[in-house]
């Protein structure tokens, strides 16, 4: 299968999360509201983090077959949902998985699909230029109606593409000088606040210089 229907018109709305352990990232893709309950979503999901999001369940699979199944039922509708695919993780799985979600590429469709990656740097290659069909969602994807959501604990374990293409960036706690300085460059936030932050505060950037937030997550 082939993504269909190139739409230039839609925005880049790619974002990653950026926290160490326990900063609450996966909360933050929960929670925060860049997916709603209605949208469309697949999860690259080897430790089955996610059980629910926004209050509605994520149907999980572990095989690909499975996977493929639903989501092309699930893709055929207008409705919301929430696939999850766990199987071993490897680079190799896992561009198999981004192969199989570019097949359901829709610049006009009524849903645009949301794509969460968890733990990135464990399927990280090359912290250049990323490449395969990751990469492909990344660059040219947003034309048919995907918003890939990367999320990672060190920003200097995944690749430039990566944090390049994901216009919007939130950021939590660092636990090394080198990932804050980095998400210090590519936020416009000052070093000295990123380093400050405590678990479950974070800075959200949006498209355009200087343009930042501070909030924490509350449950």
């Amino acid at each position: 299968m082939q993504p269909i229907n190139p739409n230039n018109a839609l925005d880049n709305e790619h974002c990653l999360y950026v926290a160490g352990s326990g900063g609450g990232k996966t909360t933050a893709v929960k929670k925060f509201g860049r997916i709603k309950g209605t949208d469309q979503v697949v999860f690259w999901d080897p430790h089955q983090d996610y059980d629910t999001i926004q209050q509605r369940k994520v149907r999980r699979y572990k095989t690909f077959k499975a996977f493929f199944a639903a989501l092309r039922a699930a893709r055929a509708t207008k409705r919301g949902f929430k696939i999850a695919l766990t199987v071993p993780e490897s680079r190799k799985n896992f561009l198999k998985f981004c192969e199989v979600v570019k097949g359901f590429g829709d610049g006009l469709h009524a849903k645009r699909l949301h794509v969460v990656i968890e733990e990135l740097p464990q399927v990280t290659e090359s912290v250049g230029k990323e490449v395969g069909a990751y990469g492909w969602l990344l660059t040219v994807g947003r034309k048919f109606g995907f918003i890939v959501h990367s999320v990672a604990q060190r920003v200097v374990e995944i690749s430039k593409t990566a944090v390049s293409q994901s216009v919007y960036k939130w950021v939590g706690v660092q636990f090394s000088r080198a990932d804050a300085k980095r998400m210090s460059d590519e936020t416009d936030v000052p070093l000295s606040d990123i380093l400050n932050l405590n678990p479950l505060e974070y800075y959200f950037k949006s498209p355009n210089a200087g343009n930042f937030k501070k909030g924490r997550l509350t449950f």
